[in-house]
Order: C-alpha cells, then structure tokens, then sequence
C-alpha cells in the first residue's frame, strides 16, 4: 500500500520505469523496422522518401486534398507541391480541383493496369499474422498502438510549429538586415 512515504514513491517510481521500458522497447522496435522497409521499399520503386510517403498516403479509396497531404507529411504547400508534381510527372498519382470547391486540389494514387502497390504485400502478410492473435488481443494492442500514434502525431505537430516560428523569425530577421 503506498502511503505518501519515500517507500512508497520508490515503488510508484519502479512501477512507471517497468511500464515505460516496454512502450519505449516496443516503439523503437516497430519504428525500427518501419524505417528500414520504407528505406528499401524508397529504393525498389526510385523513389525519395517523402514521395513514398507520399504516395502511401494518398494510395486509398478516396483521394486525399493537398492541404491535408501536406499536413500529414509535415511540409508546406509549396513542399508538397513539388512532391506531388514529381509523382505526377512518373504517372504515379493524379491531381485535380474538387467540383465541389475549387479552392480545393485533391490527390489520389494511380495504380498501373496489373501491378499491385508493394506495400500492399505487406499488408497482406500482416493480415494473414493477426490470425494467431484473438479479437480481444487484437483490440488490445490496436488500442495501444492508436493511442502511441496519436502522441507521436501530436508531437510533431508541436515539433512543426517550433520549426515554423523559427523559420519565421529567421525571415523576418532576414528582411530586417535589408
């Protein structure tokens, strides 16, 4: 029973250091790996890094609008822009104004005739491992996971906007020198 004492906040300590090794091991783990298939898979299809995660972003049911492509990649308008002309210009992706608001540029990946995405395999062979998992475990671990991604999200959009301040000091720093 923890009552306030040293002893007690020892072990509260001990407790939160034996929860936070597992998060931490299993994060870098799965983090590793990721960046190691991203890597390879950057390689196989010519591709930059962030056209890949690009192009993952945007390989779904329904396309995606440019602002918010930019936003999950962390970049500016005009960053993303540039991505998506290359992956234009490779026939990889399309791009067009929304009917509904032609403010709006939406993306969407092209898949050619007969070929299947990589990363698509992937997913497949994921699929085909969770059977050896129950609902519940399932559950379970997809709650984890979404709750680590919301963090991490969360993180580098904190991360973004530090980033974003301080390019706009160095700027206005800039014209003051003119």
């Amino acid at each position: 029973m923890e009552d306030g004492s040293a002893d007690g906040e020892l072990t509260g300590e001990l407790r939160e250091a034996e929860r936070r090794w597992p998060a931490t091991a299993l994060v870098d783990r799965l983090a590793g790996a990721l960046r190691r298939h991203h890597r390879e898979l950057t390689r196989l299809l010519g591709l930059r890094e962030v056209e890949l995660a690009c192009l993952q972003l945007v390989d779904r049911p329904r396309a995606m609008a440019m602002t918010a492509v930019a936003e999950r990649l962390g970049l500016s308008r005009a960053a993303t822009t540039a991505v998506v002309d290359r992956l234009v210009a490779t026939g990889r992706v399309v791009r067009w104004k929304d009917p509904d608001d032609r403010r709006r540029v939406m993306v969407a990946a092209v898949a050619p005739p007969g070929e299947t995405a990589p990363w698509r395999g992937l997913t497949r062979d994921l699929v085909a491992r969770q059977y050896a998992f129950t609902d519940d475990e399932l559950r379970v671990v997809g709650r984890w996971i979404a709750v680590m991604c919301d963090a991490l999200h969360e993180r580098a959009g904190d991360l973004t906007l530090v980033r974003t301040v301080r390019e706009d000091a160095a700027r206005r720093a800039r014209r003051a020198r003119r």
